[in-house]
């Protein structure tokens, strides 16, 4: 089969009330040359059916599927099947705005780099909220310069999302992780998908522009959490570290030292969402604190290799408390200070 220009990935999993905006936003794309797949993960609700309707019509589309793997296995495998010089994703409740792809093919050949990185904007209750890009105006990073963006994309999340990429395909097929291995991880996997590609690109284009809509639900908005979601943050974490920082100054001279704030600095925030969370009774927060200390990343890493004074102070205050196993005074702290953001 010839190649196309982009294959456009969607992971679909029990989306049927949003499943046809997301496929229509990608048909009506003002650039053509692209191939869409659609990867079933186990739908349990029409999502499956939906998908095969929208192929009957439009050659573009392939289907597959499958049992249920969870996303980041669903990802693996729609690389695995992309016939596009570059991949980009689209989850199944979110969609395009009609010039995303046009955009996309523009910069990419006025630059003829790896990866072009755009950033999105959540749209709640139907409403685009203004989001503020990493950096205000267009960068490229090659050379010696990608470190400066190594180093932003380890430190923050605003480079995490894959949808908001458009990555050479060969990037993400030459990458040998494991998804089967790590298929139990249900936050932190579009990191764990890009920093190989990231890593591993000889040009990286970052543009301040949006064209991906984030669809937030209502109901993630409240205070609920996975109470295992540390699990999968500090697999990621661990991975990360052992893969491509450990024994390298990518992060600066004390590369060690920075990614272990970093790292203590998510797992804080982690404890502040579970200390917040409405699905949890206080007992069960206590047990899912105790359970995070006994980490092998938290007991390993993070707490010999952390300086505390390299946490801001509004953290400083979390971790005192909780490496000092003060939960219930942690319970009462994170309620009066709720409002504690970054």
């Amino acid at each position: 089969m010839s190649k196309v220009r982009f294959s456009v990935n969607v992971p679909v999993y029990n989306a049927e009330k949003y499943l046809h905006e997301c496929i229509d936003s990608i048909l009506n794309q003002t650039f053509t040359d692209f191939e869409l797949n659609l990867v079933d993960d186990g739908s349990k609700d029409s999502s499956g059916a939906i998908c095969d309707e929208y192929a009957k019509k439009d050659s573009r589309i392939k289907v597959y599927h499958n049992e249920n793997q969870g996303s980041f296995a669903t990802r693996v495998f729609a690389v695995n099947h992309a016939n596009g010089e570059y991949c980009i994703f689209c989850d199944s409740d979110d969609y395009y705005d009609p010039g995303y792809l046009e955009r996309a093919d523009e910069l990419l050949n006025e630059e003829n780099c790896d990866i072009i990185s755009f950033y999105h904007e959540a749209v709640i209750d139907g409403v685009r909220k203004s989001g503020i890009p990493h950096w205000n105006e267009k960068r490229v990073f090659e050379g010696e310069g990608r470190k400066e963006f190594y180093k932003s994309f380890m430190l923050s999340t605003d480079f995490n999302s894959l949808n908001t990429k458009a990555v050479k395909t060969e990037l993400y097929k030459n990458d040998t992780i494991d998804a089967e291995k790590y298929s139990f991880v249900k936050n932190a996997d579009d990191f764990l998908q890009s920093v190989y590609p990231f890593l591993n690109a000889e040009k990286i284009v970052f543009v301040p522009e949006c064209y991906y809509n984030y669809r937030m639900h209502s109901e993630s908005l409240t205070h609920k959490i996975n109470p295992d979601i540390y699990k999968s943050i500090f697999a990621v974490r661990l991975f990360t570290w052992e893969n491509y920082l450990k024994g390298t100054d990518l992060l600066g001279e004390n590369t060690k030292q920075i990614y272990a704030a970093n790292s203590a600095y998510s797992a804080m925030r982690t404890v502040k969402a579970i200390a917040q969370s409405d699905n949890l009774t206080d007992e069960q927060k206590i047990d899912v604190f105790r359970n995070i200390r006994e980490h092998e990343f938290y007991r390993g890493f993070i707490e010999p290799n952390l300086v505390k004074t390299d946490l801001e102070k509004k953290w400083q205050l979390v971790y005192e408390l909780f490496s000092r196993h003060s939960y219930k005074m942690l319970l009462s702290t994170v309620r009066i200070l709720g409002k504690i953001k970054r």
